[in-house]
């Protein structure tokens, strides 16, 4: 089952893929499971053409995972099985990943919206799950800190690289926030690759230049320096 995830992930946000090899082998089942669930919400934003529909199926996802968090059977789904048991096998508290649904479902609603804010929720909470499965252990303060912000910056960058498809116009008349600021502790090089990836996001968009194609020779450069700069 993980390895048709893994394969579906590859396809899907090879970067991603890429970001897990750097991983303890340990831990990428988990990696794939969380990155797999992340992806299906916006694959639900993307194509779902009818906002109650795709409002109906986050839902859906949402139920499923609270419903793994307080303990029941996963249901025959691959990503779900997967989370309830790699995910939970390193420690990860499902409860954590159900905030992710607020990063996606405002695309979905007419009115203002906040990119800051939508980064923050898709972000924060799926890279402090990240960081908690390489990890296997419950995180510190400061390390979910650490988190928090390599999550927002790379759900920020995240929205301006595309792969929307209905919600691109609105994403495209968004303001474009300031990046927060790096935090000062050391992030796992699972994330550090892809916080390297936001940060060269960052760095394009404020000098007016497009963004590098998705796994390009350069960005996967960029990918391997920052992982040899990490502890693990």
């Amino acid at each position: 089952m993980i390895d048709a995830l893994a394969d579906m992930l590859q396809k899907r946000d090879r970067e991603r893929w890429l970001s897990i090899l750097w991983a303890p082998a340990a831990a990428r089942p988990a990696l794939v499971a969380l990155h797999a669930y992340d992806i299906e919400q916006q694959r639900v934003v993307a194509e779902i053409r009818e906002p109650m529909l795709a409002e109906i199926r986050l839902a859906w996802w949402r139920e499923q995972l609270e419903a793994l968090a307080g303990g029941q059977s996963a249901p025959p789904q691959p990503i779900l099985r997967a989370l309830g048991g790699d995910a939970r096998a390193r420690a990860v508290d499902l409860a954590g990943l159900v905030p992710i649904e607020e990063g996606f479902l405002p695309l979905l609603a007419e009115g203002p919206v906040d990119p800051l804010e939508l980064a923050a929720a898709r972000g924060g909470p799926l890279f402090r799950c990240l960081m908690t499965a390489v990890s296997a252990r419950a995180l510190t303060s400061a390390e979910a800190a650490d988190a928090t912000a390599a999550g927002t910056r790379w759900a920020l960058a995240q929205l301006w690289r595309g792969r929307w498809g209905q919600a691109e116009a609105l994403i495209a008349g968004l303001d474009r926030p300031v990046f927060p600021d790096p935090a000062s502790g050391a992030l796992p090089a699972a994330l550090a690759t892809l916080d390297a990836l936001a940060a060269d996001d960052r760095a394009r968009l404020e000098a007016g230049r497009h963004l590098a194609p998705a796994a390009s020779p350069g960005r996967q450069w960029r990918m391997a320096m920052a992982a040899l700069r990490c502890r693990y």
